[in-house]
């Protein structure tokens, strides 16, 4: 029998769990388990039925988890809050939701280190790390995401000098398929380590994840909007200038906002109006969305109405993850690329170009709003999309109002042809169409990855559609999760 974890709360069975029987595994886990339980993303774009879902409560019940898929020869999947915009997640067979391991389990001011179960939401976690003068070091775009959802996919922030959320890891505890309980960083199983940091949750279950944090701080942002072309004359000078920088573009309106922010003490300012913000740019734009669905000029007018509302300089200064976060505003379908940062304004003129070309075409496409374009230091991670390079992400949307599913797969092919010419990477935590042979051109550990996989979980208990299809080539189809 395995050592206990200091973290598990359910009483272990005083024999190994591999002498267990399987009735007794299946009752010792029925307080945690559903048969009538789907998962659907919050975009409302992915779903499936597992033949199980489960909500442990301690890394115990994770364990008996494992053992029963092994038994029973079934795939094993977590999903945190599922904000995933691709089947990165979904499983018609064994489902871990990971909402109840949430804690943070040790913080070490001195060290600025903290270590925390995956399952823990990152807005959780802002508000454990300020209770003891902490903040993450850096964010993207939305903190409704898991600690362990963000790093196993290298989700990323903004700033030239600043890497993927991986970057900050120091080491993790992994639940892995044989049922071993393994601790790996860059000097134990680095191996392990570097693949897990990007693993696409199919290297283990992330249970204990330590980060390295840094003293609280506020962000001071100034926003100013500018034309496309006063943009691109210095864009380069300009993402330099700040320690997270970041562009919208909204291409109906040819106009780019850039919002630059740096560390500060300062006290707080709020540019926040409910009049423009909420009654206007969230329930007045979702409205002309939605008349874009039966007249397409609705949707250019939309993105044009919300550059106007965007155009003010303004400033503002809030707690670090208040400003780091954007909110999402809609239900949407979305991707988003990585691309060499010298390549950034080649791709944006021939993004641009392609739209202006639509644009002409009274039944062309319209794209939605804003192009978002933010920037990550290289690194070394495996599969990181900022592996080895500076690196542009370039991510479009295309909303769906009140939930209504609209055409966009036309827009998306173009959108992928054109950064694919440029160099281009598909963020992992959203759908895309590459498989093996065209990852392997991008990532030089791509063959180090599959066999780190081989060697840890040989008979497959975490390759779901998207790692079989992927990752290993395997024949799926893959709108199979799609709604």
């Amino acid at each position: 029998m395995q050592s206990r974890s200091p973290y598990s709360m359910t009483p272990r069975f005083t024999i190994p769990l591999s002498q267990v029987s399987l009735q007794t595994l299946y009752d010792a886990l029925q307080p945690c388990t559903s048969r009538d339980a789907t998962f659907v993303n919050w975009a409302q774009t992915f779903g499936c039925k597992p033949l199980l879902v489960f909500e442990p409560e301690d890394e115990n019940q994770c364990e008996m988890i494992l053992e029963l898929a092994r038994r029973e020869g079934k795939v094993v999947r977590a999903a945190g809050i599922g904000h995933s915009p691709s089947d990165l997640a979904c499983t018609n067979e064994f489902l871990i939701r990971t909402k109840n391991l949430n804690r943070v389990l040790k913080v070490d001011i001195d060290k600025r280190r903290v270590v925390a179960q995956g399952g823990i939401a990152l807005s959780d976690l802002h508000v454990e790390l300020e209770k003891h003068g902490l903040a993450m070091i850096n964010l993207g775009s939305i903190s409704d995401q898991t600690l362990a959802g963000v790093i196993t996919t290298a989700t990323h922030g903004s700033g030239v000098e600043y890497g993927v959320l991986s970057t900050h890891v120091i080491s993790l505890d992994l639940l892995l398929p044989d049922g071993s309980r393994v601790h790996c960083s860059q000097q134990e199983r680095p191996e392990l380590f570097m693949a897990s940091l990007c693993g696409l949750g199919s290297t283990g279950l992330l249970i204990n994840i330590e980060i390295e944090v840094e003293p609280a701080f506020r962000l001071k942002e100034f926003h100013q909007s500018r034309t496309f072309e006063d943009a691109m004359g210095n864009w380069q000078e300009v993402a330099y200038s700040g320690e997270h920088v970041r562009f919208y573009w909204f291409p109906a309106a040819d106009t780019i906002m850039q919002r630059v922010a740096n560390r500060t003490q300062e006290d707080k300012v709020s540019c926040y109006s409910w009049l423009w913000d909420t009654l206007c740019g969230y329930h007045v734009v979702h409205f002309m969305l939605f008349l874009g669905l039966f007249w397409p000029y609705m949707s250019s007018l939309a993105s044009r109405f919300a550059s106007w509302l965007a155009s003010a300089d303004a400033m503002e200064i809030d707690d670090s993850h208040r400003i780091f976060n954007f909110d999402c505003l809609f239900l949407q379908h979305t991707t988003e690329w990585a691309i060499p940062i010298e390549n950034t304004e080649a791709c944006l003129r021939d993004l641009r170009n392609w739209w202006m070309k639509e644009r002409e075409d009274p039944h062309g496409m319209r794209p939605h709003f804003p192009v978002e374009i933010r920037f990550s230091a290289p690194d070394e991670i495996w599969l990181s999309p900022s592996n080895g390079r500076q690196t542009c992400w370039i991510g479009i949307v295309h909303y769906k109002p009140y939930g209504i599913d609209v055409p966009y797969r036309k827009l998306f092919s173009g959108f992928e042809h054109i950064l694919t010419s440029h160099q281009g990477r598909p963020h992992w935590a959203k759908a895309h169409r590459l498989q093996p042979e065209d990852l392997r051109k991008r990532y030089s550990r791509f063959d180090d990855f599959v066999r780190v996989l081989e060697e840890v979980d040989p008979k497959g208990m975490f390759r779901n559609d998207y790692i079989k299809r992927h990752i290993f080539g395997q024949p799926t189809d893959s709108r199979v999760h799609q709604l």
